[in-house]
């Protein structure tokens, strides 16, 4: 299962609900891996749709999105 979303559509997503997290360049089907279960296959996939000219710090912002008590430590650099 594969999920993919806007960034400005990340409200409401768990990031429980899945095993790898990847950021895509604005109308692009490739993404940068950011985050990844070691304990879990990649069966749950999120794809986060980058908006055409990104800000600085978008990753971090996207990990305070979907992990705001900072519980995971699968997070890449």
């Amino acid at each position: 299962m594969f999920v993919k979303t806007r960034l400005s559509r990340l409200r409401g997503l768990k990031l429980a609900s899945f095993d790898v997290v990847y950021v895509c360049p604005h109308r692009s089907e490739l993404g940068v891996l950011i985050f990844r279960r070691r304990d879990a296959p990649p069966r749950r996939a999120l794809f986060i749709d980058l908006p055409v000219n990104p800000q600085q710090g978008t990753v971090a912002g996207i990990r305070d999105q979907l992990d705001p008590e900072r519980l995971e430590d699968d997070w890449l650099p």
